[in-house]
């Protein structure tokens, strides 16, 4: 009887029967060649702990190592409730992994729009062909809501900086429609590629022309609520954390008015290649597959797990890498000040400046 059916049959737990199930959960873990199907008793466990344990430390391994198929919808709820976290994309990736990929492409395409969009960016974590194809017909389809068509731009285009050049002929081209204009900014005002930004910059920039010199913002006052504001609609959360909100994949910047002082943060800001702090240095993965990875790099002696924007993360065995390259410029994309007025800048830059570990920022 697999893990799936028993947990529909098994009897509450007591607190020291969990703990023996934790106990023989880490013991199989460890074991290379350790037969599920053979053991009754480790079926047992394993069971009780996926239904106590939903999202837990050990939920998605236990589910890849023993392929559990049966399990796919409650790795689908995870991909979905946590799809901007880094479990939401381990989860994602999963869901192909066990074949059960379609259930993201059964969401895309369902009524429920909320659920759709999130299963649009749970899609981009995939790189699947065959869903990222679904994500073009949803494109396409000019009935379906901004939210959702706009979300499928940014899966489709956001993570592929090769694709950038033939989005932003798009644009040019006048064959984008004009709600989705406004995902197709962020994405190309911040292409690592600097002829898609120049072209970008003419078509989109909110910021004009040049930017006033820092010694010239410094002397203005700003709106501190309207940066949070700002912090939480722009990119910034795609990549930082500050007082509870956006994803832990940059540096921290809950206490960050203690450390940097007004000008040091318009010029991480304005120019984030001058300073890169130690832990956070991109590199370039290519994979044997073509696969192009970027991002924070950790590596054990075997195998690399890249942790890239937006904080999904990726392991691959070192044998799977052709190259590796650190990047000179840093993952914070430069020109993100483009997309704001230098009002909204300096509006931001005093949110940030407030962020103090007296402010209650955490």
């Amino acid at each position: 009887m697999v893990a799936g059916v028993l947990v529909l049959l098994l009897p509450a737990s007591s607190p020291a029967d969990e703990a023996k199930d934790i106990l023989i959960v880490e013991t199989i873990l460890r074991l290379d060649d350790f037969d599920l199907g053979g053991s009754g008793k480790a079926q047992a466990a394993v069971g009780r702990y996926l239904k106590e344990n939903w999202a837990g430390e050990r939920y998605l391994d236990l589910i890849r190592r023993f392929s559990l198929k049966e399990e796919a919808p409650g790795v689908l709820r995870l991909a979905l409730e946590q799809v901007d976290a880094p479990i939401g994309g381990e989860a994602s990736s999963l869901l192909v992994e066990l074949g059960a990929g379609g259930l993201l492409g059964k969401t895309l395409h369902g009524e429920d729009v909320t659920a759709a969009v999130r299963a649009a960016k749970a899609i981009a974590h995939t790189n699947d062909s065959t869903l990222l194809a679904e994500l073009t017909k949803v494109l396409a389809e000019a009935s379906r809501s901004t939210a959702l068509r706009s979300a499928a731009l940014g899966a489709l285009y956001r993570k592929n900086a090769h694709r950038h050049p033939e989005l932003l002929a798009q644009v040019k081209a006048g064959e984008l429609a004009n709600d989705l204009r406004q995902t197709a900014s962020e994405i190309l005002l911040l292409s690592r590629d600097p002829k898609v930004r120049e072209g970008a910059k003419a078509l989109f920039a909110v910021g004009k022309g040049e930017f006033p010199p820092v010694s010239e913002l410094l002397k203005r006052s700003g709106d501190a609520e309207a940066g949070r504001v700002l912090f939480g609609t722009k990119t910034c959360v795609v990549c930082h954390q500050a007082d509870g909100t956006g994803i832990n994949f940059g540096p921290g910047l809950s206490e960050i008015g203690d450390k940097l002082n007004k000008a040091t943060l318009y010029q991480a800001i304005i120019e984030p290649s001058a300073g890169i702090s130690m832990g956070f240095e991109g590199w370039e993965i290519i994979t044997q597959d073509g696969a192009q990875l970027v991002g924070i790099v950790q590596e054990s002696e075997e195998a690399l797990t890249v942790t890239m924007i937006g904080g999904s993360k990726r392991t691959i065995l070192k044998s799977e890498v052709t190259t590796k390259k650190k990047l000179a410029q840093s993952l914070m994309y430069p020109g993100l000040h483009r997309l704001m007025t230098p009002e909204e800048l300096v509006d931001l830059v005093e949110y940030l400046s407030m962020l103090k570990k007296t402010s209650g920022g955490s």
